[in-house]
């Protein structure tokens, strides 16, 4: 795998041009969005780790590209969203970046998904249920991911999952259970693939849409031949007359 920085972008028109799929990463405040990255890519420091949660105002896009042996490489942007519903922004900060992160989820055409981070040991809150619901809205796939597993007991390792499901209404099997610290979940590992698996079905190549087939059309006829075609033969006239 590489990652490198790409650059920050203020408002919409700053972000880089849509050459490659994006994978939006979003969560609320001190999840543990950049720590998360920064073991994903085996690269620490890549993401700057704040020690003041809600101090990221800006969507910040890393290249990412995921080496397989059998998949090839897979190169997309991740993008990292400002942190939500944190007290200590301003609300007059928060009104401003807002309506940006919506722009930038709504409107991208080349994001290929969302990757939803919880805390595992905070569960599920109000905003990350409208934002899972954002996203649907716009027919786009929400990746739920759960961090700081290394927080959670064997029991509790089981019992997250579960409940973060029954609270966002999806399946168990479709929380990615992850570590920044320990390295879980990552890679290509765990149920149904870590981080890295799901990644990169995400931004698998699409195959082109195969047009419609037309169905077969009669030939046109001129004024002429639609005329005799209304009109009955002579010889038919005279014996019904």
């Amino acid at each position: 795998m590489s990652a490198e920085f790409e650059l920050s972008a203020p408002e919409l028109r700053a972000c880089p041009a849509g050459d490659r799929p994006e994978i939006a990463v979003a969560g609320r405040s001190n999840v543990g969005k950049s720590s998360l990255l920064n073991a994903f890519a085996s690269r620490r420091g890549l993401a700057r780790v704040s020690r003041t949660p809600g101090r990221t105002r800006l969507l910040n896009f890393f290249t990412i590209t995921l080496r397989h042996p059998k998949r090839g490489d897979r190169s997309f942007r991740w993008v990292d969203l400002p942190g939500y519903g944190y007290a200590a922004a301003a609300r007059s900060v928060r009104q401003q970046f807002g309506p940006m992160i919506e722009g930038y989820l709504a409107g991208r055409d080349v994001l290929r998904g969302l990757v939803l981070l919880i805390d595992s040991r905070r569960g599920v809150r109000e905003e990350d249920v409208e934002l899972v619901h954002f996203m649907g809205a716009h027919g786009v796939p929400t990746l739920v991911v759960a961090t700081k597993a290394d927080k959670l007991s064997k029991g509790e390792r089981g019992l997250v999952p579960r409940t973060i499901a029954e609270q966002l209404g999806c399946h168990s099997g479709d929380i990615v259970l992850t570590s920044a610290l320990a390295g879980d979940g990552l890679g290509d590992d765990g149920r149904r693939g870590g981080l890295a698996a799901e990644l990169a079905a995400l931004v698998a190549p699409r195959e082109p849409a195969r047009d419609e087939e037309e169905s077969p059309r009669e030939p046109a006829r001129d004024d002429n031949e639609t005329a005799l075609a209304a009109e009955p033969p002579e010889a038919e006239r005279r014996a019904g007359g």
